[in-house]
């Protein structure tokens, strides 16, 4: 009889196990799926929280993209933004920042343009170039021009060494171009000095000093005074040291080019663009639908009435269906989208009267042409309505109708180092509690691992001793035929 030993470990059984139990791997396999089942609850449930956590990383992702069309609602650039055409481009034009709140039509005649003072140098026919070395030694006395201090000195020295050419000492002379206001260029071999302001101003050289270097570059001559621009603005005569004009009206700057003819004026406009302010308001309220139709959809309860045995119809809830916090923010929303900031006393208006409301089914619309209405009578209406800052108790404060939406989204979505959104909490509980689940699953894992190695080790025992039983039963029936034909 031959010896059968039994297995040392699960593998080396696994050739003969089944053989005379009939308890296979498959059915080892089956016993261990069937004790599988807390393990697969734990897999759904981490599902589940992943799920979640993605949809509540949507929800964040699309708060922030209505938090920016808010924040476009309390730029100046929504309302103020300019619309400007001038009549005659090439005499004259206009410009307006959104800090600006003025506009209008103007008419304007230039009867002389701004130029700057000029002290041109005689030629120096004893030089070839405008690079030849001059041989002259001295210095260049200006008037101090720069920003005054305590400390600023009362003039500026611009020192020539033997070496210099016309060139260099242009050079010099605009290094220190904002400390003694002027501007040196060479044209012919003659050094000419600009002033950097226009206006009737006297040139900041003085004569009266180093009066060899001044009449070696030919400076002794009289500087060719320049003179103020004068125009009439709406009737109005004015003046000004710069053909570029910001302080002729409030907010505006206007580009002086050319003279007009005395009988001829240029029409200037410049308006606010209404349009500006309409879209943004229309990319708040799409945006605004947008999210509310993601939160729908998380919060969708799907068809209690389907049958998960008709094939025809679906019952797919949403990933954060129940979610009280997400029925919350969806309820302050809905709230506050038609509400105007009670405590903002700068603004008289209402959503309304702005073309906003809410049709029975939560979505938000515009009619855009009360938009427009209010916008012809009043820009800073619209704008204080949405967006105004004012000053309480010594501290200021943001009012608004955005203001009340964005400090909801606040709430939500931005973390401080004081305080955590809300998204932040719950994602942040959501993935302490996968991994307390993957530790669990882990556990069980190890768990059916041990088990099934029992059950090979069980079974195979089984199988050895069957085996063995078979060998004996073989062994003594084979003894009792021996016996038997002996007898005979």
């Amino acid at each position: 009889m031959a010896d059968i030993t039994s297995a040392t470990s699960a593998n080396a059984g696994l050739s003969f196990m089944g053989q005379y139990s009939g308890i296979t791997t498959d059915v080892v396999d089956q016993l261990i799926e069937a004790e599988s089942g807390g393990k697969i609850l734990l897999q759904n449930k981490v599902t589940t929280y992943n799920k979640q956590k993605a949809a509540w990383s949507s929800v964040s992702s699309t708060l922030s993209n209505l938090q920016t069309k808010l924040q476009t609602l309390q730029n100046n650039d929504s309302y103020y933004t300019k619309t400007t055409k001038s009549s005659a481009e090439d005499y004259a034009t206009i410009s307006g920042s959104a800090n600006s709140k003025s506009g209008g039509e103007f008419a304007l005649e230039i009867e002389q343009l701004a130029k700057q003072t000029k002290l041109t140098g005689s030629q120096l026919t004893s030089v070839k170039s405008n690079k030849t070395a001059l041989d002259l030694t001295g210095k260049l006395t200006f008037a101090y021009s720069g920003t005054v201090t305590d400390d600023s000195p009362a003039t500026v020295d611009i020192e020539i060494s033997a070496g210099d050419s016309l060139v260099d000492i242009a050079d010099k002379i605009n290094k220190q171009s904002s400390t003694v206001g002027v501007s040196a260029t060479v044209i012919d071999r003659r050094l000419v000095l600009t002033n950097n302001a226009a206006g009737q101003h006297s040139s900041t050289l003085d004569q009266s000093a180093n009066g060899d270097t001044l009449a070696a570059l030919g400076l002794t001559g009289d500087a060719a005074l320049g003179q103020a621009a004068k125009f009439t603005l709406d009737g109005i005569e004015m003046e000004r040291d710069s053909n570029t004009v910001t302080d002729g009206i409030e907010g505006a700057t206007l580009t002086l080019k050319k003279v007009t003819d005395a009988a001829n004026s240029v029409s200037l406009s410049l308006v606010n663009d209404s349009s500006t302010t309409v879209k943004a308001v229309q990319d708040f309220v799409d945006q605004y639908n947008s999210t509310m139709s993601i939160i729908k959809g998380y919060l969708d309860v799907g068809d209690p009435t389907s049958s998960s045995s008709d094939s025809t119809t679906t019952n797919t809830q949403g990933d954060l269906v129940g979610d009280s916090t997400l029925q919350r923010l969806q309820s302050s929303l809905r709230s506050l989208v038609t509400q105007s900031d009670k405590t903002n006393t700068n603004s008289t208006l209402g959503a309304y009267q702005l073309g906003l409301s809410v049709d029975k089914d939560g979505v938000l619309s515009l009619d855009s042409a009360k938009l427009q209405e209010q916008l012809d009578e009043s820009p800073e209406k619209v704008h204080d309505f949405f967006y105004v800052q004012v000053d309480e108790f010594d501290d200021t404060q943001d009012k608004g109708y955005t203001t009340q939406l964005n400090s909801l989204l606040n709430t939500f979505i931005t973390d401080t180092d004081d305080h955590k959104s809300v998204i932040n909490n719950t994602t942040t509980s959501l993935d302490k509690m996968v991994k307390s689940l993957n530790d669990q699953i882990d556990d069980f894992t190890e768990r059916l691992a041990a088990k099934r190695e029992q059950y090979i080790t069980q079974f195979t025992a089984l199988d050895t001793m069957m085996m063995n039983a078979q060998s004996q039963l073989d062994y003594m029936q084979s003894q009792l035929g021996t016996n038997s034909s002996s007898n005979n």
